[in-house]
């Protein structure tokens, strides 16, 4: 029995123990057949232009690999996501191949190329607008792209969307699909863009306290159809532009005190056909009436106000930095400044640049009143103070990394201060070395944990240089050819260096300068500027009364039209030496006031002389120029310390900001000079972006005004010729006219008038006979006459005294009377007055227009006494006369009464004889500066338009400009006027280099 039992157990045992071994040797067996079937090829069909090897790195499945059905489906959903081929074209199967395994064939169709885009029926939309909204909306359908239904409906969208918004929301778009070749297609969007809808009116409903016209102007996206809006576009209706002018509205109404105001849905209506009778810009279509529905409510006060969250400041400072009081009627303008902008802020500076402030209100209705209470509750979540950890810059190739961050007011290891961030862009878009550098254009990386902030500020270069050839004719220079050239960042190291030549028939400058912004390492700006000229100007050309004649070159100094020995020449050699510092250099505050102001003094010695005409300098005095301009050598040494606050965003062409500079120029004999004079000068310059947009670029309005005032001092300069005019240099006394002042008026061409009378003295008179030899003289009163003599009295007539004297003679014109033609002279002004205000509106590319208003004045504000001049004693001709018997000066009436008839008429009858009258004569001039004409009121105003390409290499704007001048005086020939020396015209259009300011 026991055996029987022990040998059950030992059976079983070996059953248990056999088991699994068979099993394992069933699934060994399983396995060796299933690895029978391999994959022997894998195979791509179908492609045409993407190699299959491109396709087979995104298969896993190989040749000689297990067959694996799992897997070649996962190797079909990768083809796939490759992009190059149609979804549902692309397949995979499996054959059993001739050893045994699998053939596993990928079958794929390639998404077509697509080698044309056109745009049939689109006129409202251009074609680079709708570009760049593709790029906006991440549209990716362009040529040489696969073709992909998906992009090609995206890219319908955005284009029927643009249509709307350009007042065609009717518009119908058909894409057809054109094929090419076997690979390649065209997309044709067929575009019916159907009428253009304009908004008619906009009117309000339930609204008591606020008129229709004032809810209307809050609207700046939607507007109702008018002449200027045929320009803007803005009376076209889209939904999303009208909701958010009505939140405009309903903003505006909850910063009047009506908090609980509510804009309805609005209605939208049309109202037929309009149209406008208006040529060229009239444009027919349907209108639309919008209808929309207010509920204006009570008007709320401010009931009790109360901080939450607040540590880092207290209450009452944020309260007062909010300007929320209690008892005010609410306003929602003022809350957004004062607790989103203001206390941001203020956090911001700080280092807490993700504080986050809100208001909760709690309106409160008091029964039986038309008014209610709001409680205010300022909730702040302060967050984490920051330090700035790491500043790089992005971008600057060329310009070295230390220049820019020397203009970054924050140091690495700061507290981060968003003001003083601010502050540094401002700065370094002054520096004009960059494109606009903007806020979006930093980006900020924040670590929590360290309580850091990281910026990466990424900068566009713009060009360096300005390059500039200037050429042609002019009225004050003459033919010439320049060359100037200016880098505003010399090699990358912020200096500026600046070079100009620039040599004519008529004119020769040459100058030099260098600028370094700062000195050792301190903001302490540094330069030199050395400079010579040669100007012949014409002084004759001044004005020649009632003639009718003008300066022949359209200003003072003008020469057109006169020979070569008639022209004054001046010659000036000098250099000018400056210095300039923040006032932040000299009291520690990073306020934006000491950082943006600068005290600044420069010092420049010159020498200048202006040489006589050679026609003044030959025998022959019939042909001298009398009004003179000579000057020996004259020394200017000056001293100009001056005061600059500078907020303007971009040092060309700004869009934003202002500038004020306050120049004192003292120019002094202490100071190693000849001519004492002082000269203040004030300019204010404002800009601000205009009324509407061109795209993404800013329309500006910039204004100008400057004002400037010479005074002479201590002992005048005492000068023989119109090169000083009480004791001032022409030169630097006020002229106006030009581009860069008043565009309508010719260049220097705007100045106070004096009339100018000139006078002779001579002395030493003598007469001679014709062979040459000396009268004798009979005295007076002596009978000792032998018929070859002439009489003392006559050489007395001939004894002129100049002004003032017993026998004056005054020279000049006379008209058909007898009188004197007067004759003015230019003098400038003591004081010049002027302004200036443009709207610049960008168009396509480099070009731009400019609407302007210019007006201007230089006058006298100070009396001045007269001013002679007067030239040596030369050996003259004064007058050839007939002597009659006795000496004396015979009349023609004298000299026909004792012709006797045998003598023909023309000779001289017996006794008679020719005499010259000779002797030593000077000019005397005398300008009237005590009668001076051109007060304050004598002003020129100048209105118009200009066109202006900018040039990439050259930095400066070509313009053409288009000018009316209100208040010319044109030449009336029936009606001369003497004061009037230069040519003004109502219209003018002329070509201009660079900008006015």
């Amino acid at each position: 029995m026991m055996k029987r039992i022990v040998g059950l157990v030992t059976v079983f045992f070996l059953v248990l123990s056999v088991s699994p071994l068979a099993g394992l040797l069933a699934h060994q067996q399983s396995i060796d057949g299933q690895r029978q079937v391999m994959v022997e090829d894998v195979v791509i069909r179908g492609n045409r232009r993407i190699p299959a090897e491109t396709i087979r790195l995104a298969i896993q499945t190989k040749q000689g690999d297990p067959y694996n059905p799992a897997q070649i489906s996962r190797d079909l959903q990768a083809v796939i996501a490759l992009g190059y081929f149609v979804d549902n074209d692309t397949k995979v199967f499996s054959e059993d191949g001739p050893a045994g395994g699998k053939i596993v064939t990928f079958e794929v169709r390639e998404r077509p190329i697509i080698r044309d885009i056109r745009y049939e029926g689109m006129k409202s939309v251009l074609e680079s607008e709708l570009l760049e909204k593709y790029r906006e909306r991440h549209v990716r359908l362009t040529k040489e792209s696969q073709y992909d239904p998906v992009q090609i409906n995206n890219a319908k969208n955005v284009l029927q969307t643009l249509l709307s918004i350009k007042g065609r929301p009717e518009a119908t778009i058909d894409v057809e699909i054109e094929e090419i070749s076997a690979t390649s297609v065209a997309v044709i969007f067929n575009i019916d863009e159907g009428p253009r809808v304009r908004v008619v009116d906009i009117d309000f409903e339930g609204n008591n306290i606020f008129s229709d016209r004032q809810l209307r102007r809050q609207m700046k996206l939607v507007k109702e159809s008018s002449l200027f809006t045929t320009f803007t576009s803005k009376d076209v209706y889209s939904k999303e532009k009208l909701a958010a002018d009505l939140e405009r509205v309903r903003f505006f109404m909850a910063s009047r005190g009506y908090f609980k105001a509510v804009i309805g849905e609005p209605r939208v209506e049309e109202v037929g056909e309009i149209g406008s009778r208006i040529p060229l810009i009239g444009r027919k279509g349907k209108g639309l009436k919008i209808v929309v529905p207010v509920t204006e409510g009570r008007l709320y006060r401010i009931g009790k106000v109360t901080v939450e969250g607040n540590t880092v400041f207290p209450e009452d400072q944020i309260l007062a930095v909010s300007g929320i009081k209690s008892g005010d009627v609410i306003n929602a303008e003022r809350i957004q400044k004062g607790v989103f902008e203001n206390l941001k802020k203020l956090y911001g500076q700080l280092g807490y640049v993700q504080a986050q402030v809100g208001v909760n209100p709690e309106p409160k209705d008091t029964p039986g009143t038309n008014e209610g209470i709001v409680d205010l509750t300022i909730e702040v979540e302060e967050g984490k103070q920051y330090t700035l950890r790491r500043l790089e810059f992005l971008g600057n190739t060329v310009t070295r990394d230390n220049v820019l961050r020397r203009e970054v007011l924050l140091n690495e290891g700061d507290p981060y201060n968003q003001r003083l961030w601010e502050l540094s862009l401002l700065r370094l878009n002054q520096l004009g070395y960059f494109e606009e550098i903007k806020e979006e254009h930093a980006t900020l990386r924040f670590n929590e944990q360290e309580s850091t902030v990281d910026i990466d500020l990424k900068v566009q270069e713009k060009g360096r240089q300005q390059i500039q050839f200037t050429g042609g004719a002019s009225g004050i220079g003459g033919s010439f050819i320049g060359l100037q050239y200016a880098t505003n960042n010399f090699l990358g190291f912020g200096e500026t260096l600046s070079f100009s030549l620039q040599a004519g028939n008529r004119q020769r400058i040459f100058s030099f300068g260098f600028t370094e912004p700062y000195l050792m390492g301190k903001p302490i700006s540094v330069g030199f500027n050395i400079f010579n000229s040669r100007l012949a100007f014409f002084g004759g050309g001044l004005g020649f009364g009632a003639t009718g004649f003008f300066s022949t070159g359209g200003g003072l100094f003008g020469f057109l039209g006169a020979r070569s020995d008639e022209l004054f020449t001046q010659v000036s050699t000098g250099a000018t030496i400056s210095a300039s510092a923040p006032l932040s250099l000299f009291w520690r505050s990073r306020s934006s006031f000491f950082q943006l102001s600068r005290l600044g003094l420069s010092y420049s010695y010159s020498r200048t002389s202006v040489e006589q005409p050679p026609v003044n300098k030959d025998d022959d005095p019939n042909n001298d120029i009398l009004i003179s301009f000579e000057q020996p050598p004259v020394t200017l040494s000056t001293l100009q310390p001056n005061f600059f606050v500078n907020t303007l965003n971009h040092a060309i062409d700004p869009t934003a900001g202002q500038s004020f500079f306050l120049g004192l120029n003292l120019t002094g004999s202490f100071l190693g000079g000849n001519v004492n004079l002082f000269q203040p000068t004030v300019e204010y310059k404002y800009f601000r972006p205009g009324l509407f947009k061109i795209g993404d670029r800013e329309t500006v309005i910039g204004m100008r005004v400057l004002g400037s005032h010479i005074l002479p001092f201590g002992a005048r300069f005492q000068s023989n010729s119109l090169s000083f005019i009480d004791g001032v240099p022409i030169f630097q006394r006020f002229f106006l006219g030009g581009e860069d002042t008043i565009r309508g008026f010719n260049i220097r061409s705007v100045s106070p008038v004096a009339e100018l009378q000139t006078f002779l003295t001579s002395r030493e008179v003598k007469a001679l006979d014709a062979s040459g030899k000396e009268i004798t003289v009979l005295p007076t009163g002596s009978n000792q006459f032998t018929g070859n003599e002439v009489a003392q009295s006559v050489l007395e007539s001939f004894t002129f005294t100049g002004i003032g004297g017993a026998n004056p003679l005054r020279t000049g014109t006379r008209d058909l009377q007898g009188n004197f033609l007067p004759v003015f002279v230019p003098i400038g002004g003591d004081t010049q007055l002027l302004f200036n205000a443009e709207y610049r509106i960008p168009l396509a590319s480099i070009f731009s227009i400019a609407a302007f208003f210019d007006i201007g004045t230089a006058f006298n504000l100070r009396k001045m006494p007269d001013q002679i001049f007067e030239t040596n004693f030369l050996p003259s001709p004064l007058a050839s006369v007939t002597l009659n018997p006795f000496g004396r000066v015979a009349t023609p009436e004298e000299i026909e009464a004792a012709r006797p008839p045998e003598i023909p008429a023309g000779q001289l009858p017996p006794g008679f004889r020719s005499a010259t009258i000779t002797g030593l004569a000077k000019s005397t001039s005398l300008i009237k500066l005590s009668e001076g004409v051109g007060g304050f009121s004598d002003y020129r105003a100048s209105m118009g338009a200009e066109l202006r390409v900018q040039m990439p290499v050259i930095n400066v704007p070509f313009r053409l400009i288009f000018a009316y001048n209100p208040n010319a005086r044109v030449f009336d020939p029936n009606n001369p006027n003497p004061r009037q020396l230069f040519l003004e015209e109502r219209k003018v259009i002329r070509f201009s280099i660079g900008r006015t300011f």
